[in-house]
């Protein structure tokens, strides 16, 4: 399966991530009712760390005698990103310009355009 970046699951995950939130880290746990493989959201983690959204580690379980992922919250830039997407009506203004893009646009498009969107969104209130 090619796997590709969804903003829609990495916008999900920030808010479980805010939510769950725990001193000592903890592990994403993928039930089958979740929309998303157990591969999808690994794959999703990896890359918000890689643009330093959240604080991650991979450690041996090892009852499992596998690695697992714990996840250790936000960053600053992953709280300023989802405070910037966190309003329903601000995501869904964003998805109709991803759609138009063909469903990608460049992270750091993203980024501007959420920010430029929330700012209109808290301006009017």
């Amino acid at each position: 399966m090619q796997l590709k970046r969804d903003m829609s699951l990495i916008r999900s995950l920030l808010l479980d991530i805010e939510a769950e939130f725990t001193e000592g880290g903890f592990a994403l746990e993928v039930t089958e009712e979740d929309e998303y493989s157990e591969e999808e959201m690994n794959y999703h983690l990896q890359l918000m760390k890689e643009a330093k959204l959240i604080k991650l580690d991979i450690v041996l379980d090892e009852e499992e005698e596998e690695e697992e992922l714990l996840i250790y919250g936000l960053t600053w830039e992953g709280h300023e990103l989802l405070d910037s997407i966190r309003e329903e009506e601000v995501w869904q203004q964003l998805l109709v310009k991803l759609k138009r893009e063909k469903g990608s646009m460049p992270f750091s498009v993203l980024r501007k355009q959420a920010a430029k969107a929330a700012e209109a969104f808290y301006a009017s209130e």
